[in-house]
């Protein structure tokens, strides 16, 4: 299913009609004032519930949970719920519990705004995100950074690089893929919780997933940076790395097929100088290219029956667009029938896998963690 995008307009900021019926997830690690701050003015709009995950954060930042709790003035008790971790288990986990908190106790809510313990999302533009969630509960709501003014350089290089990768991926063109703050419609709420991903690197999966199944809609918000982004606990190299991992280790089995496949294909073209005899044969790398993306590259479980047949018949469908392709580029171009056949499924690539992570390899059908 192809990812629906939309953009929704930056108005209508002062009309929230069920904001009891919407809750604000904040997963906190180590937070200062700014957190406690923030939670006071989203206090004023009457969400459900706010519910911040401390993260482990250790006993000397225990006075900030304990001022959230207590913070809420009367006729708003109850509101502010604090969920703990004994130990640090990354982003990604902490989202995890507070969904898994949401659907436990608020079963009846439209949906839930995730935001930055962090500084980096108002308490407007949180409202902002939603308001849009309000109107649409059919697609996860990303508030998307402008990045206007004094950015921090690897905050502008790392969201240009991954924009780029995602897009290339599955199709949909974001303003910002980095942004925390996202509105999630309670319906899709039980598919993302199923995801893999314990820290930054779930964001990211949770946006390709959206992409895939219920589209997005990109809201405006701000570009905030507080002191150079300094209180981030995002490192740059090291958690991008987590983002870009399923990318490195489907490149890494599609270079071991391709090279039995490159070298299959070479052998027998040399021995009957028919391409279509040459590609069949090298197809014999499809095995091993399937083995290694069910276990190494999606950490896909259950039956082999099932993905088998849906992998092979992509296989046969990217075959025939590779054949026809090297046919036109080698036959009306004059390219070198090799130079052809790495050129066409180049190109073929990313397409194949968008495909096999949504469809053949899902997130349901991965170890739950």
């Amino acid at each position: 299913m192809d990812a629906t995008l939309s953009t929704a307009p930056p108005g209508g900021r002062g009309v929230f009609r069920d904001a009891d019926k919407i809750a604000v997830l904040i997963p906190a690690w180590q937070p200062d004032r700014v957190l406690v701050d923030l939670v006071a003015r989203l206090l004023e709009f009457d969400f459900s519930a706010i519910i911040i995950v401390n993260d482990g954060s250790g006993a000397s930042y225990e006075h900030v949970f304990r001022e959230l709790s207590e913070q809420a003035p009367e006729g708003r008790r109850g509101r502010v719920h604090v969920v703990r971790h004994a130990v640090n288990l990354g982003k990604g986990r902490a989202l995890k519990t507070g969904f898994n908190y949401f659907l436990n106790s608020f079963p009846d809510s439209i949906g839930i705004v995730t935001a930055d313990a962090d500084g980096q999302h108002s308490a407007e533009d949180i409202l902002a995100v939603a308001q849009q969630l309000e109107h649409d509960q059919l697609h996860l709501v990303l508030g998307s950074r402008r990045f206007r003014g004094e950015i921090p350089l690897r905050s502008r290089i790392g969201n240009t690089i991954t924009r780029h990768v995602f897009s290339a991926l599955t199709g949909t063109s974001l303003s910002d893929t980095q942004s925390g703050l996202r509105g999630i419609p309670t319906q899709l709420i039980p598919p993302v919780l199923r995801l893999g991903g314990e820290r930054y690197e779930y964001e990211m999966n949770v946006l390709t997933h959206a992409a895939h199944s219920s589209g997005i809609a990109e809201v405006p918000i701000e570009t905030i940076y507080l002191d150079g982004n300094r209180s981030s606990h995002f490192n740059p190299i090291w958690d991008s790395m987590r983002i870009y991992f399923i990318l490195l280790r489907f490149a890494a089995s599609s270079l071991v097929a391709a090279g039995i496949d490159f070298v299959v294909f070479a052998m027998v073209l040399w021995m009957t100088s028919n391409v279509l005899t040459s590609m069949v044969a090298g197809r014999i790398s499809s095995l091993a290219n399937f083995a290694l993306n069910r276990r190494f590259v999606f950490n896909s479980g259950g039956s082999v029956l099932v993905p088998l047949v849906k992998y092979y018949t992509l296989a046969a469908i990217l075959g025939v667009a590779a054949y026809f392709s090297i046919r036109f580029l080698s036959g009306t171009l004059g390219l070198n029938v090799l130079a052809a056949k790495v050129l066409a499924e180049t190109v073929l690539w990313l397409g194949s896998f968008s495909v096999q992570r949504t469809y053949i390899f899902p997130p349901e059908g991965r170890n739950r963690t």
